[in-house]
């Protein structure tokens, strides 16, 4: 398996559904910005078909502390998650490893 495929299929596996929950419970708590903002995150990470293509997402993400929004705990926990889980990816990019480990 080549490092594309390894870190997009890591990215879709992990990433994708800790976004999912943090948009849903955006929306349950009523905060349609945050919901946009992991939206957005979602999309471009769906689409990720080459690990650069992952940069922009991560990038993106790495701004949430600098937006404004209010988290509440639960949000903060998976976007913490989230947040480990992009570096671990991007840690990964940047050594040229083939395995996220």
């Amino acid at each position: 398996m080549d490092e594309s495929t390894t870190v997009a299929g890591f990215a879709r596996e992990e990433l994708l559904p800790l976004l999912d929950a943090l948009q849903r419970l955006a929306e349950q708590e009523g905060k349609p910005e945050q919901q946009a903002f992991f939206a957005r995150i979602h999309e471009a990470t769906t689409h990720a078909r080459e690990p650069e293509d992952l940069a922009g997402p991560f990038m993106e993400l790495s701004t949430s502390a600098f937006l404004g929004f209010e988290f509440s705990g639960t949000a903060t926990v998976l976007l913490d998650r989230v947040l480990e889980l992009a570096q671990r990816a991007a840690m990964t990019l940047s050594a040229g490893a083939e395995e996220v480990h």
